[in-house]
């Protein structure tokens, strides 16, 4: 899709009129991601918590999956009200709601109150992650945006290979799985601490941006929007690509305890490290390589991994396939976003950028419920790794016909 430089705004959307992506919304929207997504990441363990109370193998899935499907509820809702103008004031209410819930996991253990705070923390989170994108779409400049995404992408990985090794080592002196939950609260305050001039500098934006991207999309505009074949696509292939890694997330700690793992959280710092080495040093280069064939060989070859993290026979080996299984998905979250960004017209960026996260939402509750079922049926943890795979392949095919259009249309 061609640029239309007559609806975007100038300068990217930055207010002092620079065209980098280094700005304080940009920096402040990084800083919150990482502190939002610690009260996400440390929830790989939750599984093995679940079996810890009794819970019947049963309602662990749905429980797993009941925060994403909370999410996947209100988020198509929740991204009609989103403006930059109100953005900071929902992340505001949403990071109150999470750190409730967040507080409350060590007092929940039977399944009505645990299903509850799973509800409270679903509502929570969705809000932040909502206001963040609507910011960050806003911010970011369209000629940089795969760089920009690929970063912001770091920080809601950063989490995810610091919190579970670190959870593992101060497990024994905690009273339990609730109490680590909780210790994820006080991370909120300096988040909280950020939306007071994040919400001044975006209002201020607001009031330079034309009227065309301050409005909120009409019903038949979305819904126009989504019978563009590569819109739909886009999000189906982020559904699959979650879905997977959400089996990957959720069953990998048990798995990794089976081959004798000492700290199984390793496996995800593992993983994350090699993402995030590849977006920081490689991720300016995104934006000048064919993303569709980017995109749909980084999901082929994860449909072969994954299946593979089955046949590990040994710790070490296990660590090395973590590592590729982090450098395939450091290309797939920044060209999925920064795809969507070219294929969206102006007035439905932000909410297709939301729509790739109700995909997530969708991808986490589905991937837990199928495995927890799987699982609870008698499937080993090789057969979800297969599924899983199963899952990836799928998304690659469903994002090759829009790298086709992409190019066409470049």
């Amino acid at each position: 899709m061609t640029r239309d430089a007559a609806t975007l705004p100038k300068h990217g959307g930055q207010p002092d009129g620079r065209t980098g992506i280094w700005s304080y919304e940009f920096l402040a929207c990084c800083a919150i991601s990482v502190l939002a997504f610690c009260n996400i990441s440390i929830f790989y363990s939750f599984y093995a918590y679940l079996t810890e109370l009794g819970i019947a193998p049963e309602w662990r899935g749905p429980l797993l999956a009941l925060e994403p499907f909370t999410a996947l509820l209100v988020r198509p809702f929740l991204g009609r009200f989103l403006t930059l103008k109100n953005g900071a004031r929902f992340m505001r209410v949403g990071m109150a709601l999470a750190t409730l819930s967040l507080l409350c996991y060590p007092f929940a253990t039977t399944i009505p109150v645990l299903a509850l705070v799973r509800v409270i923390h679903g509502m929570g989170f969705v809000t932040v992650v909502g206001g963040l994108m609507g910011v960050l779409t806003a911010v970011l400049p369209r000629k940089n945006s795969a760089q920009g995404f690929g970063l912001f992408s770091v920080t809601i990985l950063l989490p995810y290979a610091i919190m579970p090794a670190f959870v593992e080592l101060v497990l024994p002196l905690l009273p339990g799985h609730g109490a680590a939950y909780a210790l994820a609260a006080p991370l909120m305050l300096p988040a909280f601490l950020l939306l007071g001039p994040l919400g001044k500098r975006t209002r201020a934006l607001a009031e330079t941006l034309p009227a065309a991207h301050l409005l909120k999309p009409s019903w038949a505009e979305v819904c126009q929007g989504l019978r563009k074949p590569a819109v739909s696509l886009l999000i189906a292939g982020n559904l699959c690509l979650v879905a997977a890694h959400s089996i990957v997330f959720f069953f990998m700690r048990d798995f990794a305890v089976l081959l004798g793992m000492g700290n199984p959280g390793m496996f995800f710092t593992c993983a994350n490290a090699a993402t995030i080495t590849l977006r920081v040093t490689g991720g300016h280069l995104l934006d000048t390589i064919d993303k569709g064939h980017m995109l749909t060989g980084a999901f082929l070859g994860l449909a072969v991994l994954l299946p593979l993290f089955g046949q590990a026979g040994a710790p070490l080996m296990l660590l090395g396939l973590a590592v590729l299984y982090g450098s395939g998905m450091a290309l797939t979250m920044p060209l999925l976003n920064a795809s969507m960004l070219h294929v969206s017209p102006p007035a439905l960026r932000a909410f297709n950028a939301n729509l790739l996260m109700v995909a997530v939402d969708a991808g986490f509750f589905a991937g837990p419920f199928l495995g927890g079922m799987l699982l609870a049926a008698g499937w080993t943890h090789a057969g979800l790794f297969r599924i899983g795979g199963a899952i990836m392949l799928l998304a690659g095919l469903c994002v090759l016909p829009v790298g086709r259009e992409m190019r066409r249309a470049a």
